[in-house]
């Protein structure tokens, strides 16, 4: 019997096959001469090592990395493979990233997670489009609950039903005769009563409007079940509705899992408590996200004394001074800090309660949407808050009402120390955008607003628009542009969010491109820029040696120019000081 000799095709194959082994071998060899023979000679072993990354730092002395170790939470290495594999011992965990662009944990810098445990527990109408749906909807879910409990949740849209009308107690009372039930709106400035709520709250057709605010009456005086702007203050700090509500801690872990699987592992929280349901969570110990937390000041008269404000400064230093001591102890870094104050200036372009220079286009009475309040008693405000710590974030969507801000932190002397923000920004004058930077206060923005369905077009005409939404405009005049969700009022989704900043694609077609951001740029402004006010900039933000490794793992590699499609990218992986917290390939199984 002769010997077998592979010809053709096969001969190739073996030929590959060895040169293969070869090129292995090789390496194996190589990356055996990289480990040093002295054992006392090796560097301080990984945890983890992260190899085969597309690795978007958000650091600018590193921007790009292709590996990455961690130790006790920490990044220890960042940058080449070549010193990083000589960290690797028996006991550390290797991830092959397969390509996939890794980036540092996201902070949603302007959302209201707290806001988000009405729709967990509640009723959710997001995005839909009939009010007979909507109905449905509530009477599954009061027929589900106790005769006499309250119905929470909301983001109803009456703008995108046939109608265009806000709804009214009466409709609620058909499908809730016995519960109260309290609905807010899309954009968390306007609230849906029923019947039973409204007496539950002691609002009567006399209840005085409060500043800022509207009782919704009807042309007979009758209070129609609506409540716009600060009257909303009326239900938000209820006892009653406190009470009913009861523990959301549940609730609360519910969302920061979601966020979690969303690549977020930090938020500024804005909400009308001052956070003491999260003081209460560390209480039990820790939640793997990080919290700046900003309190939406009382303004009502009975509540802005001294004694209040006093009172607010005390539980400030109170809550941090436990917080700080809760997280020695748990050795995860920075979890929770109750940061700043929030005010309103103005509402909102759906409502025309944005308050403008000019007229809106659509409205024919010369209407200019009329500030929340004067700037005497905004000045007023900041000031006293200033006077107490601390910093203060406006929410201001007209130009008039940035422009009012802008004026506030100028005549306050005691908050140039401070890292002021101003929120939204959906329209400013050209003139106002240097002014950021030159004063230090901080523009606060959310992508989706200006690509989701509006009424920019409408409500202000195409020659104002070119001034909206200057993302671009504000980081080149070197203000630290800081990105969030502003979620539940918009898609939650921070790649949904940057690939607006990216993209500015409305219908299909570049919206004013010339105020999109590269994908770094507004990653930065997801990462680095929100730890920045936070004062967390040395412990998070980035991949950095020496800060704590909270990151994800996108499920793809993002390449440039960026994918349209990169508003629909998922998570595959998010950790959090070194632990993983969400895993894609866990939840499918």
């Amino acid at each position: 019997m002769g010997l077998f000799k592979p010809t053709g095709t096969l001969q190739k194959i073996i030929k590959v096959s060895l040169l293969s082994a070869l090129i292995s071998t090789s390496l194996n060899a190589t990356a055996a001469k990289d480990v040093p023979n002295d054992p006392n000679d090796r560097p301080t072993p990984a945890d983890i090592i992260i190899m085969n990354a597309d690795i978007r730092t958000s650091d600018a002395a590193k921007p790009r990395a292709q590996a990455l170790a961690i130790k006790d939470g920490k990044f220890i290495a960042v940058g080449s493979p070549h010193y990083i594999k000589l960290l690797q011992s028996d006991k550390t965990k290797m991830i092959d990233a397969k390509g996939k662009t890794v980036i540092p944990g996201l902070i949603d810098a302007h959302t209201h997670l707290i806001a988000g445990i009405d729709l967990i527990n509640g009723v959710d109408l997001f995005g839909v489009s009939s009010k007979q749906t909507w109905l449905k909807m509530i009477k599954e879910k009061v027929d589900a609950q106790p005769k006499g409990s309250w119905i929470f949740g909301g983001r109803w849209d009456a703008t995108l039903t046939a109608e265009k009308t806000l709804p009214t107690a009466a409709e609620l009372d058909k499908v809730a005769p016995d519960n109260p039930v309290a609905l807010v709106d899309v954009d968390y400035h306007t609230m849906w009563l029923n019947s039973k709520a409204l007496a539950e709250l002691e609002i009567t057709d006399k209840t005085p409007d409060p500043v800022g605010g509207t009782i919704q009456r009807d042309k007979n005086g009758k209070a129609t079940g609506i409540l716009l702007e600060n009257a909303l203050d009326l239900y938000n700090r209820s006892p009653k509705v406190i009470a009913a509500q009861g523990d959301k801690s549940e609730g609360l872990r519910k969302v920061m899992a979601h966020f979690n699987s969303l690549g977020v592992t930090g938020a500024h929280d804005m909400w009308t408590n001052s956070g003491d349901i999260y003081t209460d969570m560390l209480k039990k110990g820790s939640f793997p996200m990080r919290i700046w937390y900003g309190y939406m000041v009382d303004t009502s008269e009975e509540n802005s004394g001294e004694q209040a404000w006093k009172a607010q400064a005390d539980k400030q230093k109170e809550m941090n001074a436990f917080a700080a001591d809760k997280e020695k102890a748990m050795g995860k870094g920075p979890q929770f800090r109750y940061g700043y104050h929030k005010y309103f200036m103005d509402g909102t372009l759906m409502n025309h309660t944005a308050a403008l220079h000019e007229h809106y286009s659509d409205r024919h009475d010369h209407y200019f949407g009329t500030p929340l309040y004067t700037q005497e008693k905004m000045n007023e405000m900041v000031q006293r808050s200033h006077q107490y710590g601390f910093p203060v974030a406006v929410h201001a969507i007209g130009d008039n009402a940035v422009t009012m801000a802008l004026e506030a932190f100028r005549n306050s002397p005691q908050g140039k120390d401070k890292i002021n923000r101003i929120e939204h920004i959906e329209l400013t004058k050209y003139a106002n955008i240097e002014k950021f930077a030159q004063n230090g206060i901080v523009p606060s923005m959310q992508p989706d607003h200006a690509i989701a369905p509006n009424f920019l077009e409408t409500r202000l005409g195409n020659e104002r628009l070119k001034r909206g939404y200057a993302w671009q405009s504000l980081l080149t005049a070197g203000g630290n542009l800081v990105f969030g969700s502003d979620w539940p009022t918009a898609k939650e989704s921070p790649m949904t969010q940057l690939g607006d900043a990216v993209l500015r694609l409305k219908e299909g077609k570049v919206w004013y491109g010339e105020n999109a951001l590269t994908f770094d740029e507004a990653l930065y402004a997801y990462t680095m820029a929100p730890a920045k006010i936070s004062g967390w900039d040395k412990e998070i933000g980035s991949i950095t040696v020496g800060k704590w490794a909270d990151f994800a793992i996108v499920d793809g590699k993002i390449k440039d120019p960026v994918p349209q499609d990169i508003r629909n990218w998922k998570i595959a992986e998010t950790w959090f000081a070194g632990e993983k917290v969400y895993d894609s390939a866990e939840k499918k199984s």
